[in-house]
C-alpha cells in the first residue's frame, strides 16, 4: 500500500525543526555526515509519551480504535503542529488523546476522561483545535495520483482485481446522519431514508482516500455534485488523462464516470461480466465506509447542524486519521459493520432512457475489447 509522498515530507518536517524527536535539535547542521533519525526512531522516543505509555493495548483498541504505534505517529505530528498554530488551547498529549477517543465514540465516556486525567470542558476545547488542524491538513494527507506513472500504477492494480482498465479510483457518497436545520428537511432526506450530508470521496484499491470535497445536504443529486467539483472539473479537461472513475448508476451520463450497463442495454454476456467486475469494485464503499463509521463513530450521527460545512471539519480530519490508519494498519474495531449502499434517485431512472451519451460509447467498445471472452474464446 502507498501513500502520498507529500505525507511523509511534511510529517518529517513537522517533527525535526520543532525537534519533537528527542534525537534531534534545532542546532544541528545540515550537512551530508548528518544522519537525520528515521520516523520509526521518532516514535518510539518514550520520554515524550508519558500519558500514552501509562495506557495498556486493550485500552487503546477499545476506547481510541488505534493502536500504539499509531497513536504514537498521531500524538508526534499534532504535537509539532499545535506548537505553531494558535488556535490551539493546548498541546498536552491528554487532550490529544481526549479528542481521538471522542473521535471514536462521538462522545466522551466518563472513564476515557478519568483514565486521561482530563475534565469534559477541557476535551470539549481540545476536539475544536484539532479537529479543525487535521481538516486543514487534508490535502497533505488526501491526495490524488497527478503524475503518470502513479495513475498507471492505480489502474494496474485495479485492473489486477476486476480486468476494468483505465480505472484509477472508486467514486462514492459518504453520507453522514444530521438533524438538518428547520425548514430544511427535505434538502437533507437522501435515498435511505434519513437525514444527512454526503461528502464526496475516492478511493483506491486498497481503500486510500485519494479525494474528498464537496460536503452537501444528502438529498442533493449526486450528478450535480460531481459535475461542480474540482475533481469533476479536472477530469473534464482531461487533467488525469484518458482514466475514469467506477461510479454508482445516480451518475449516468457523467464524464469519466464509469456506470453499469443498465438493464434494458444488456444484450451479451460481457456486458453482464462487466457488471459483475463494476459491483466488485463500486461495492468496497461499503467496506470503506464502514470502516470510516465503525473506526470513528462520530460520524454516525453529529446530531443538530447548523449547515453541512459544520460537519465538514469532522468528516475531513476522520478521513486524515483513516488514511492514517491504512499506513500503519491498525485492525478495525470489533463491531465493525458494512456501510449499506444508497439506491439510486428517481432522475436516474429517467435519465437511463436516454439513447445515447459519451460514456455509454466508450463504456460499450471497452467491453467489447476486454470482457467479450468466453471459455472457449468466442462470445
Amino acid at each position: 500500500m502507498s501513500l502520498a509522498g507529500a505525507l511523509w515530507f511534511a510529517v518529517q518536517d513537522d517533527l525535526f525543526t520543532n525537534g519533537v524527536c528527542n534525537n534531534t535539535s534545532p542546532s544541528i547542521s545540515n550537512t551530508k555526515q548528518d544522519k537525520q533519525p528515521s520516523i520509526s526512531e521518532c516514535i518510539s522516543a518514550p520520554e515524550t509519551h508519558t500519558v500514552l505509555d501509562g495506557l495498556d493495548d486493550r485500552f487503546l483498541s477499545q476506547c481510541l480504535h488505534l493502536n500504539r504505534q499509531c497513536l504514537r505517529f498521531i500524538v508526534d505530528f499534532i504535537q509539532a503542529r499545535l506548537k505553531k498554530d494558535v488556535f490551539a488551547p493546548t498541546s498536552t498529549e491528554a487532550n490529544i488523546l481526549a479528542a481521538l477517543a471522542y473521535y471514536a465514540h462521538g462522545s466522551f465516556p466518563s472513564k476515557i476522561t478519568q483514565r486521561l486525567g482530563i475534565d469534559q470542558a477541557a476535551a470539549g476545547e481540545a476536539v475544536n483545535s484539532i479537529t479543525k488542524l487535521l481538516s486543514d491538513l487534508s490535502p497533505d494527507f488526501i491526495t490524488f495520483p497527478n503524475s503518470y506513472n502513479d495513475r498507471m500504477g492505480a489502474a494496474q492494480a485495479f485492473k489486477n482485481m476486476s480486468g476494468i482498465p483505465h480505472v484509477v479510483g472508486v467514486l462514492g457518497y459518504l453520507h453522514v446522519k444530521v438533524s438538518p436545520p428547520a425548514g430544511e428537511e427535505h434538502m437533507y432526506m437522501n435515498t435511505l431514508g434519513y437525514h444527512s450530508v454526503m461528502m464526496q470521496v475516492i478511493f483506491d484499491v486498497d481503500g486510500n482516500l485519494l479525494s474528498l470535497e464537496q460536503c452537501c445536504p444528502g438529498g442533493t443529486p449526486e450528478q450535480s455534485v460531481w459535475e461542480n467539483s474540482d475533481i469533476g472539473r479536472q477530469f473534464s479537461i482531461f487533467q488525469h488523462g484518458h482514466t475514469w472513475v467506477v461510479g454508482s448508476r445516480s451518475l449516468l451520463g457523467c464524464g469519466h464516470v464509469l456506470t453499469p450497463v443498465e438493464a434494458f442495454r444488456i444484450k451479451s454476456n460481457a456486458a453482464l461480466r462487466f457488471n459483475k467486475a463494476h459491483a466488485q469494485l463500486h461495492g468496497r464503499t461499503q467496506q470503506v465506509f464502514g470502516s470510516l463509521k465503525s473506526r470513528f463513530q462520530c460520524l454516525r450521527d453529529v446530531g443538530p447542524i447548523q449547515s453541512p460545512e459544520s460537519v465538514a471539519y469532522s468528516i475531513k480530519a476522520c478521513c486524515v486519521l483513516h488514511n492514517i490508519c491504512k499506513k500503519f494498519s491498525v485492525p478495525l474495531p470489533l463491531d465493525f459493520s458494512p456501510e449499506p449502499l444508497h439506491p439510486p434517485s428517481e432522475v436516474v431512472n429517467i435519465l437511463a432512457e436516454q439513447p445515447f451519451d459519451y460514456m455509454e460509447d466508450t463504456k460499450e467498445e471497452m467491453i467489447e475489447m476486454f470482457f467479450n471472452i468466453s471459455e472457449d474464446g468466442n462470445e
